[in-house]
């Protein structure tokens, strides 16, 4: 199937493999533009039928490829008002996962504060979840999460440079306590998509000495792989914190 030209201007082309339906090269078509900057969180998307002129598709076409970006969290429809690129909020997601309350009981948000940021070469490991050659330059910066003064929450972060250059370039208050925004607003990268995968582990001397905790005690930690909005990882973390603290809810319904 090709696209249908309806006017003099050729259609603008689609991303994607010739052999993939029309929709999905559409809606990698609209989530390249959003990866790349050309649709912001908060901007209304071309109507419908103005899409379908553009591209030269079948407005159901369109149709279907809007309810896949809406279904996937990527754009919203606002009743009256059209279709706008949404913001994902994953900030402060990483301590559900702990639990930590005041004398009242309230759940205590953590403080973050940045360690250190250096760039060393990729493992094996790192390489592979961010789709780079082993040994290849990656941005690996140290983060922990404080309750009442002590690091509870330990973080190891990795960021391909090419994008994320100005996370060493500027400095921890300049960044702010959350990086998700700090990504946005200063290197141009949304998060869009997130993997977790959690193991209980025995600490290691050194985390053991940072969270406080004996020898043999367990931790929990938490990898997780972040993407921009057409699917490539930009962020791998691993999360480690006490496992005594360690808590999973979910609603299914």
């Amino acid at each position: 199937m090709t696209n249908r030209s309806t006017g003099s201007n050729p259609p603008a082309p689609l991303e994607g493999d010739a052999h993939l339906p029309l929709y999905r090269r559409l809606y990698q078509t609209i989530a390249g533009r959003i990866t790349s900057g050309d649709w912001r969180p908060g901007d209304a998307l071309p109507a419908e039928l103005d899409l379908a002129r553009l591209y030269g598709v079948a407005p159901g076409t369109v149709r279907k490829a809007i309810d896949e970006l809406v279904d996937d969290g990527l754009i919203e429809r606002r009743h009256g008002s059209g279709t706008f690129i949404r913001r994902p909020n994953f900030d402060n997601m990483m301590v559900r996962f702990l639990l930590y309350r005041d004398p009242e009981g309230r759940e205590i948000m953590p403080a973050s504060h940045i360690i250190s940021r250096e760039i060393v070469p990729a493992p094996a490991t790192i390489a592979h979840h961010l789709g780079m050659a082993e040994g290849e330059d990656v941005i690996r910066m140290v983060r922990h999460r404080h309750w009442e003064g002590a690091a509870r929450l330990l973080e190891d972060i990795y960021l391909p440079p090419a994008r994320f250059r100005p996370m060493i370039e500027h400095s921890p208050e300049e960044i702010g306590p959350l990086l998700y925004p700090a990504y946005e607003r200063l290197c141009g990268q949304l998060v869009c998509f997130i993997e977790e995968e959690i193991t209980i582990l025995d600490a290691t001397p050194e985390d053991a000495a940072l969270l406080g905790l004996k020898d043999g005690d367990l931790v929990v930690a938490i990898e997780r792989i972040a993407k921009n909005a057409s699917g490539q990882p930009i962020e791998w973390r691993i999360s480690r914190g006490e496992a005594r603290r360690f808590r999973y809810r979910i609603s299914v319904g």
